[in-house]
């Protein structure tokens, strides 16, 4: 008897996930709570288990198609009548994920759609089922949303991309899995928030002193001690003054919510794409805690362990390309967080102290906002105030500000 295994509910606000990798092909033999397939939503990478022993059947959709929760996903030949256990949630195997966007579709559920579009076409009062789908399957897109014009004007599609001639000479890599889900969620962003960026240069060389000194007398030498723990409490006390950069707009209640607590993301780069784990609680925590797990959240995200909750309830984020980290950049916000900082290369560069030109260690620290929440005047009494515990990093010793 063939059973027909549908994509079972994967967690609240997920109506749909993309098949991001095959674990078993047609015609192998599987055993219960077998992991047979990995399905990427909005929020992580699960393994689907199978409910049943028996044969695949067949496979429903390829590597990088969307199927809706509920469809069918694979056919398992069972042999006999099956009675299998109720199709449970995903096992607990996440691995990776990205983004933030969790809110219920208020749409038809066979229509394809990214939790992140449902909410953006709600949030832009339009009907998903008078959208023309560009992806996959007639999958909408954020770019058939912001293309989209209400009858009696044609809707605009995006153009579509020739197909190549020149075999061997252009590499196709597949814009899916967590590369997709990155790029709506910025796209999400940039076309909600209006960013704004404002930068000043920061002299590093007291802090690099304190490092150093740090790391000689707290035995540190056997973990990697950055500059980044030292610099997310100097956000937090930037953060504790203006409160305004730790928050959130809900436009839906026409209210800016502030965040009390810091849970601060760190972006971290990965073979899979950028990804945003997040320290919980991080102005409770020393140094060398917060060295710490940075340390296990990096590793976890390179090798692609992290849990969802090692993803979740971000109020600010810090991005560093470390000693790559260039002059400066305007980097995007984490949505639906209101601003991010960029932290650049320190370098040894001449400038003036007392009328006299001495080197020493500077480093560029720029900030992107939302400009509905956030003024400039505020963004930069904000980066001043981050700056002045950077350059007096002794200030930190004192505990919270006032």
């Amino acid at each position: 008897m063939s059973f027909q295994f549908r994509l079972p509910d994967i967690g609240e606000g997920v109506v749909e996930g993309e098949i991001v990798k095959w674990l078993v092909k047609e015609g192998d033999e599987v055993v219960e709570d077998q992991p047979i397939v990995e399905v990427m939503t909005d929020k992580a990478t699960v393994e689907i288990p199978s409910p049943v022993r028996g044969k695949i059947a067949k496979r429903h959709g390829d590597e990088g198609t969307t199927i809706a929760v509920g469809a069918v996903i694979v056919e398992v030949e069972t042999g006999q009548a099956a009675a299998p256990k109720p199709e449970p949630a995903a096992k607990s195997g996440e691995r990776y994920g990205f983004g933030t966007s969790s809110g219920r579709s208020t749409s038809d559920t066979s229509i394809l759609a990214t939790p992140a579009v449902r909410k953006l076409a709600r949030e832009k009062g339009i009907d998903l089922a008078n959208v023309k789908g560009s992806g996959p399957a007639g999958r909408i897109t954020l770019d058939d949303l912001a293309q989209y014009k209400p009858e009696p004007e044609t809707t605009a599609r995006v153009p579509q991309v020739e197909a190549v001639s020149r075999e061997g000479l252009v590499e196709q890599i597949p814009y899916r899995g967590l590369r997709r889900r990155i790029g709506e969620h910025l796209a999400v962003s940039k076309s909600t928030a209006p960013h704004y960026t404002y930068v000043e240069e920061v002299d590093m060389t007291e802090m690099v002193r304190l490092r150093k000194t740090f790391i000689a007398l707290s035995g540190a030498q056997n973990q990697k001690l950055t500059y980044l723990p030292f610099v997310i409490k100097a956000v937090i006390e930037g953060l504790r003054k203006f409160p305004l950069l730790n928050s959130t707009l809900d436009e839906e209640n026409e209210l800016i919510l502030v965040r009390r607590y810091f849970n601060i993301g760190i972006a971290t780069a990965t073979e899979s794409g950028l990804i945003v784990p997040v320290v919980k609680d991080a102005d409770s925590k020393s140094i060398l805690q917060l060295a710490r797990e940075i340390g296990q959240l990096s590793e976890a995200a390179r090798q692609g362990k992290l849990k969802v909750e090692d993803l979740k309830d971000s109020t600010f984020t810090i991005t560093s390309l470390g000693p790559l980290g260039g002059l400066f950049a305007t980097p995007i916000i984490n949505y639906p967080e209101v601003a991010i900082v960029g932290l650049h290369k320190i370098t040894p560069r001449p400038v003036v102290r007392d009328g006299q030109i001495v080197i020493r260690d500077m480093m560029n620290l720029s900030v992107s906002l939302d400009h509905r929440v956030v003024d400039g005047a505020i963004a930069a009494d904000f980066v001043q105030q981050v700056a002045l515990y950077l350059e007096n990093p002794g200030l930190l010793a004192l505990g919270p500000s006032d």
